[in-house]
C-alpha cells in the first residue's frame, strides 16, 4: 500500500512550514498544532507525520506538551521525529502514543547507536537520511556529512535498518516538485522508503507511487496541503487506487 502521511511541524509551539529547511522562512499556520493534526485526520488521513523542529535543532525534546497534546487528541497513528539522541527518548516518545520514531543525527554520526536501536525497538524506528544534491546532511540539516547517500544507506542497511524517510532538503518546502532521481540510491534493495521534499502536486504523488515496486512505501505531504495546492482528499484517494 502506497501511504500518504500529512505533515504537522512544530515550531515555538505552533504548527509551521520552513522553507529549505531555513528557520528564518517560516509561515505559521496555526497556533494549536493540535487542531491541524486533527483536522488531517478528519480528511481520512490514516497517518500523521510529526516533527519538533526546536527539538531536531536543540539536540532534546522542546515542544513536547504540543506533540503530547496531539498524541493524546487523534486515533490515527503518529511517527514522531526531533531530538530523539537516547535509548530514553525514544521509549518516551512511545510511551507517550507514537506509533514510530524517526531516528537522524545520532543514528548517521553513530552507526553502533543506530544497529542497537533497530534491534531493540525494530519495526518502531525509521531512520532519516536527508540529502542535499546527493550529500548527506544532519544536525537539522545545518551539517553536510561529506558522505554520499548511497554511501550511508549502504552503511545503515548492514546496521539492520529497514525503513527509511528521505527529503530532498533543496526542495523542500518549496512546491517545485519532487525530484525522483535523487531516490535512485534507496531503491531496489528491500528497503520501505518514505519520501518527502518539493512534492507541490498530485502528479508528484502519482509519479512516486509509480515506485511502489521499487520499494517507495510513502510520500509526506507538508506545504501545499496547507496552501491548497493538493487536496489531501485526493492525495488520499491515491492510496486506495
Amino acid at each position: 500500500m502506497f501511504r500518504i502521511y500529512p505533515a504537522v511541524d512544530i515550531r515555538g509551539g505552533r504548527c509551521v512550514r520552513l522553507y529549505q529547511g531555513e528557520l528564518a522562512k517560516e509561515t505559521v499556520y496555526s497556533e494549536r498544532p493540535w487542531e491541524v493534526a486533527l483536522a488531517w485526520q478528519k480528511a481520512g488521513a490514516s497517518y500523521l507525520h510529526v516533527i519538533d523542529l526546536d527539538a531536531a535543532a536543540a539536540g532534546e525534546l522542546v515542544n513536547r506538551g504540543a506533540v503530547g497534546e496531539i498524541l493524546r487528541r487523534v486515533a490515527v497513528p503518529v511517527q514522531y521525529g526531533g531530538g530523539l539522541r537516547t535509548r530514553e527518548d525514544i521509549e518516551m516518545m512511545l510511551s507517550l502514543g507514537a506509533e514510530r520514531v524517526i531516528l537522524g543525527t545520532r543514528a548517521l554520526e553513530e552507526p553502533s547507536f543506530a544497529a542497537e536501536m533497530l534491534q531493540e525497538f525494530a519495526s518502531s524506528v525509521i531512520i532519516s537520511v536527508d540529502s542535499r544534491a546527493g550529500e548527506v546532511a544532519s544536525r537539522a540539516w545545518r551539517e553536510n556529512t561529506g558522505r554520499t547517500l548511497r554511501e550511508v544507506v549502504d552503511h545503515l542497511q548492514e546496521c539492520g535498518a529497514r525503513h527509511i524517510i528521505h527529503t530532498d532538503i533543496a526542495r523542500d518546502g518549496t512546491l517545485a516538485g519532487y525530484d525522483a532521481t535523487a531516490l535512485e540510491p534507496l531503491l531496489d534493495r528491500g528497503l520501505m522508503v518514505i519520501a518527502a521534499g518539493g512534492i507541490g502536486s498530485l502528479d508528484d504523488l502519482r509519479q512516486l507511487k509509480g515506485l511502489a515496486e521499487r520499494g517507495v512505501e510513502g510520500a509526506v505531504v507538508g506545504r501545499a496541503i496547507y496552501t491548497g495546492d493538493i487536496d489531501l482528499g485526493e492525495a488520499l484517494a491515491l492510496e486506495e487506487d
